[in-house]
């Protein structure tokens, strides 16, 4: 005979088994296309391997492209919902009429350094730790690889560069490329993010010439940003929760790196094994803080359209309003 106490208890019971059964939240895909395989978006592959996007509902799809153009083309044309490029690149699509927004910052500063052929470093006849002025003037008539006209490694080397007289003959290729013309000898240098630039080194085809992480061009000419977070005005306003969860990831991942370096280094390490334990270890510490710093103020855009409007490669740049470029 069933009690009233016991009946009791079972309909309690039966209630806390269907809240254990409950069904989990629904993860929403979502289609990344970024600019390359560099370590500007290292911050986003520690997010990815830290589990970072299911913890907040979001199933990611990664797809690395030729270039950031490239990547704005696949969430202009549908086939990705987010892109991953400098804000050059955002400022191009917008001054075209294109209604793209960056939701965040990925990659604070210039993950870009510029290494030269050891042709190039003899020819120089000074030493790669010389003063930085002397350091750019050797640049001068030399061909340097660069990822695109828009590209945000471009500005900050042609600037620093012909305001000490030195004119850059500059050509532009992908990031993987760059590593075997450099060896090849087609060019006399190279712009580019590890692992490429370290790549350059340790196959003894080139010498680090400027770090671009390590701050050392000067900084009037230094982006706020060489990558971030892109997607359409109109997705943006139809899927606020994904934005949402987007940022949260972005908190995450920094919450992350300062408590948890070590795990969030080995994570690191698994994404990129073409570095080796002590190169995975330098350019941890040279761009975490890089990756922690995902805000965007339109201060930040108010520079990036200075530095387009100097470069005069962006007609019609300079009546963008930096509030319109950032999603809210």
């Amino acid at each position: 005979m069933i009690t009233r106490r016991g009946l009791l208890g079972t309909l309690l019971g039966g209630v806390g088994a269907a809240a254990l059964i409950r069904p989990a939240r629904a993860v929403t895909p979502v289609t990344l296309a970024i600019s390359s395989s560099t370590l500007a978006y290292g911050g986003l592959r520690i997010a990815q391997g830290a589990g970072l996007f299911p913890k907040n509902q979001l199933e990611p799809r990664i797809i690395v492209m030729d270039s950031g153009n490239a990547a704005i083309s696949a969430v202009l044309g549908r086939s990705a919902e987010f892109s991953a490029s400098g804000p050059g690149e955002v400022l191009a699509a917008k001054v075209r009429g294109r209604d793209l927004v960056i939701v965040q910052n990925i990659y604070r500063g210039l993950p870009g350094s510029l290494v030269l052929s050891k042709a190039a470093v003899a020819k120089a006849g000074i030493a790669a730790d010389a003063p930085i002025a002397q350091r750019l003037r050797a640049l001068d008539k030399l061909s340097i690889a660069e990822p695109s006209a828009t590209s945000a490694y471009l500005h900050p080397y042609k600037a620093a560069s012909e305001a000490v007289g030195a004119k850059i003959k500059f050509v532009y290729m992908t990031q993987p490329a760059m590593v075997a013309a450099l060896q090849a000898g087609a060019v006399d240098g190279i712009v580019a993010a590890a692992p490429f630039s370290l790549a350059a080194v340790t196959n003894g085809s080139g010498v680090l010439w400027i770090s671009g992480p390590k701050d050392e061009l000067p900084e009037p000419v230094r982006p706020t940003s060489s990558a971030c977070l892109q997607t359409t005005a109109e997705y943006a306003k139809s899927n606020p929760q994904v934005i949402a969860a987007m940022r949260q990831v972005a908190a995450d991942l920094s919450d992350l790196i300062r408590d948890k370096p070590d795990e969030a280094l080995a994570i690191l390490s698994k994404a990129y094994p073409s570095l080796d334990a002590a190169a995975a270890k330098a350019a941890f510490a040279e761009n975490a803080r890089n990756w922690s710093a995902p805000k965007t103020t339109p201060e930040d855009i108010k520079r990036e359209i200075e530095i387009q409007v100097s470069s005069g490669a962006l007609p019609g740049v300079a009546a963008i309003d930096p509030a319109s470029v950032l999603w809210p």
